[in-house]
This record gives structure tokens, sequence and C-alpha cells, in this order.
């Protein structure tokens, strides 16, 4: 993995017909959490991984797709928006 703040997607080895990956990468500092997830997800995590990695051309790791779905979450459910600014 790179120290880089956020890494720009090479697009010279992806194929003309897909799409590259949402995924931005932010390496800052990090905690360990644990914690379980469906089979199903696991899968379609792994298969995830293995397509931001060759469109990135670098090594994506569960923690940062997991550290970006969770910001999108974040970041676009107004509830919980509202809710942080009254706590």
């Amino acid at each position: 993995m790179s120290d880089n703040n956020q890494r720009t997607p090479d697009r010279t080895h992806s194929a003309p017909s897909t799409e590259p990956p949402i995924l931005q990468l932010y390496r800052l500092n990090y905690v360990k959490v644990g914690g379980k997830i469906l089979d199903t997800t696991d899968a379609k995590l792994n298969k995830y991984i293995r397509f931001a990695s060759q469109h990135m051309s670098t090594e994506i790791t569960a923690s940062d797709v997991i550290e970006h779905a969770l910001k999108m979450l974040f970041d676009r459910d107004a509830g919980f928006r509202n809710w942080l600014k009254l706590n």
C-alpha cells in the first residue's frame, strides 16, 4: 500500500467497456475494528477488491473498501448527519 493521501486511477490498463471503481483511497490514521459479514458479502467484497486493484493499479484491501463504504454511508444518511449536529 502507498502512503499517498489519494490515488488516481490508471485508466491505461482498463478495458474500454468497463467503468472505473468509485473507490477513493485516504490513508491516514486508522484503528482496527472487528466484525462479521455474510459469506455472500465477503465473496462480493473479494471480487470488488480484485476489480478495484486491477483498475487502480495498486493493492486494494478490504479495509480500504470498508472505510470508503462507511464514509459514503455517513455522508449520505441525512438522519445521521442531523443527529450528529445535535450530539
